[in-house]
């Protein structure tokens, strides 16, 4: 499905939300879901979801097709297709589809470099990353690599990249991904291509066009015939001088999943190292996150966060987060260290595990909710349950850096794109509903 369909149909679509033909819950449950994959011979065909969506679609099929005529300048007729028999039928519009969803540059507007908390751990990774965005002629070090251990800021700095660049060269064509959404990328891809042909050059052409190419927590592109179609367009970006920013866990001599061809080229740009925040710097974050409430807690106990939570930023920030939460229940004057060590020594209740999974995530959700996985899993639009469903997918993704479309799977078999606005509802949630982001950081302790 072109990008031009993609926003021809949305912008269909508004006009048609704005022109009040429907009530807002039969559009955004129903007509909303739909695509337009392709126009031939006059004829768009536009796929649904749901047989209801079709029988709303169909009793005013020429509202849609006058305003889709007006975005198109033509006259044209609407076919509708079930979403299943248009993948079988075409599999490559379907990556696509996914493809134009997972370019679309959705930069968390919170990491920026303003916001960003500098120190000796992280000053030359932060140099390097704000150089980078204005190196415009040819970048001096390609590719830049961030490495050191989870939650230390390396997204941080992506994301920062890619919303500077919005703001101060929004000419400059960004792409970000994560590794693993790359991996599924391809392997449907690949699938496509088994019968219908050049999808995976398809896809490869797209990730060409771009001046910055971001890709996160490199350490997970394990699939070999993944690695060859990387290494093909790493090679040919780093020949058209687009800039290159990698993030890993592990330092890339390390990276021992990866093609030595590939750890080679990463060694030859520039390797900076994010090391855990010292104590001012741990303070500071406190005292960011804290801005305009300073009043509510006491000195001695932002020093003993500062010390001993310092290893991951994430659990830094939670922690601080756990005690402004008991505040709220218990109302102390101010948060002094009598009422934090209460409070942070009281261990929540951890299932032994040898590792993390969206199965323990899902389980940890259910029980602070109240609900069974069929309730998650399940089709209910009641706001609490809806609610247990959005932070299963925001701590999927947040924690496990798993891929949309693995995450839909242990979620009632869900879409990719159900799976990626859900997570956007979650980060929207985070910062406007306390009660949300206070239950995220309480799951995330009792699965940490």
């Amino acid at each position: 499905m072109p990008a031009t369909f993609d926003r021809m149909w949305k912008k269909s679509l508004e006009k048609i939300y704005n022109s009040h033909y429907f009530n807002d819950q039969d559009f955004k449950s129903w007509i909303s879901k739909t695509t337009l994959f392709k126009i031939e011979n006059n004829i768009a065909y536009i796929a649904y979801k749901s047989s209801i969506t079709k029988a709303i679609m169909e009793q005013q099929l020429s509202l849609f097709e006058t305003t889709l005529q007006e975005e198109y300048g033509s006259p044209i007729k609407i076919h509708l297709i079930e979403q299943k028999e248009m993948e079988q039928m075409i599999p490559e519009v379907v990556v696509q589809q996914k493809t134009n969803i997972l370019l679309e540059n959705k930069f968390n507007p919170t990491y920026t470099f303003e916001n960003f908390i500098e120190g000796n751990s992280n000053q030359e990774a932060y140099a390097a990353c704000f150089a980078a965005c204005n190196q415009i002629s040819f970048p001096a070090f390609n590719p830049l690599m961030l490495y050191g251990n989870s939650g230390l800021g390396k997204t941080h700095l992506l994301h920062a990249v890619g919303n500077y660049l919005a703001a101060e060269r929004p000419e400059a064509k960004v792409i970000y991904m994560y590794s693993g959404d790359f991996v599924s990328l391809l392997i449907e891809a690949m699938r496509a291509k088994s019968i219908h042909g050049n999808t995976v050059d398809q896809v490869k052409q797209q990730l060409l066009d771009c001046d910055y190419f971001l890709i996160d927590d490199i350490q997970n592109l394990q699939n070999s015939a993944s690695q060859e179609v990387f290494f093909t367009v790493y090679n040919q970006l780093i020949q058209k001088n687009s800039q290159i920013i990698i993030t890993s866990d592990i330092h890339p001599h390390d990276l021992n999943n990866l093609q030595n061809r590939l750890v080679s080229r990463f060694s030859s740009g520039l390797a900076i190292n994010i090391s855990k925040p010292g104590f001012e710097t741990s303070k500071a974050i406190l005292k960011k996150k804290l801005e305009g409430r300073e009043d509510i807690i006491s000195d001695d106990v932002l020093d003993y966060l500062a010390l001993t939570f310092s290893n991951d930023v994430r659990n830094l920030e939670g922690r601080l987060n756990q005690l402004i939460f008991q505040s709220t229940l218990f109302n102390p004057e101010i948060i002094d260290m009598k009422f934090a060590m209460e409070h942070l020594g009281k261990e929540p209740i951890v299932e032994k595990r040898s590792e993390l999974t969206i199965r323990s995530i899902k389980k940890a959700v259910s029980q602070f909710y109240g609900l069974s996985y069929s309730d998650i899993e399940g089709k209910s639009r009641l706001k609490q349950i809806m609610n247990a469903r959005h932070i299963c997918v925001y701590l999927s993704r947040e924690m496990l850096h798993k891929p949309y479309m693995q995450i839909g799977q242990e979620l009632g078999k869900r879409d990719h794109t159900t799976i990626q606005s859900s997570y956007n509802r979650a980060c929207e949630l985070i910062k406007k509903d306390k009660a949300f982001a206070t239950a995220i950081d309480q799951i995330k302790e009792k699965l940490t």
